[in-house]
């Protein structure tokens, strides 16, 4: 279990995700909580180290980490790596998720944009789509290619909310427009498929259920992605994923 300080971090670093995780059972919050602070730790490597070899270390050191967990040996001492070990291994996680994942996370460290939008696609499946994978396979539901959808529309309007943190690095060779298309194509796709999802696994996808509303504000023809983000009420947002998980729907 994450000690108290962790889960505040969280809260404040991952809201979205962590309010979602509220709606669980409280053994699959603790679960859910401690997936989020691990990918917490994995993306907040590019902005803790002054070039990428140092943010590979990083990786390597958490690649090391899953080793030892997944290879039945004494793990390291950590905040996020010792209720990790216990959580992996309690829940029988795949382990090419978690390997995906930090590669995925290490791809962030790579100063080339991404060639076009399938690119682009392929990134946000293999960090978001992944990352709820796991979620769902921890509150005992299928990872099914719906789950990946979802995960990958969060990942694609994350990257258009971020645009202008982004513009002249990883997006700069496609446009707008197309990530906001996409990331809409991929949530209509995982509609269907995620009504089979048992009701205790929907925390696990329920933010997704956000997606909606963002790229309504991302896509006013008011909005410059290149100078703002956009806003939405955590009080709302309460509410938005309080009906998802009520009806089962994103």
């Amino acid at each position: 279990m994450l000690n108290e300080t962790l889960v505040a971090n969280l809260k404040a670093v991952d809201p979205d995700r962590y309010r979602s995780a509220l709606f669980a059972d409280k053994a699959s919050r603790d679960r859910l909580m401690t997936l989020y602070a691990f990918h917490a730790e994995l993306a907040k490597v590019p902005e803790l180290v002054s070039e990428p070899m140092l943010g590979e270390i990083r990786y390597q050191w958490w690649r090391d980490c899953v080793e030892e967990i997944y290879g039945g040996s004494a793990v390291r001492k950590h905040e996020v790596a010792t209720p990790l070990s216990t959580m992996l291994r309690e829940s029988e996680m795949p382990r090419f998720w978690v390997d995906r994942l930090i590669d995925g996370r290490a791809r962030d460290l790579d100063p080339q944009p991404f060639g076009d939008i399938a690119a682009a696609k392929a990134y946000c499946a293999q960090t978001s789509g992944v990352l709820m994978q796991m979620a769902v396979h921890l509150l005992g539901g299928a990872a099914n290619d719906a789950v990946a959808r979802a995960g990958e529309a969060w990942g694609l309007t994350g990257i258009a909310r971020s645009w202008k943190y982004y513009t002249n690095g990883m997006v700069s060779e496609i446009a707008f427009d197309d990530v906001c298309a996409a990331a809409k194509e991929s949530h209509s796709q995982a509609q269907v498929g995620l009504s089979s999802l048992p009701p205790a696994a929907f925390p696990a996808v329920a933010y997704a259920a956000l997606v909606p509303k963002f790229l309504s504000k991302l896509t006013q023809s008011s909005h410059d992605a290149t100078q703002k983000s956009v806003s939405y009420a955590p009080v709302l947002k309460q509410l938005r994923l309080m009906g998802a998980v009520i009806k089962g729907k994103i």
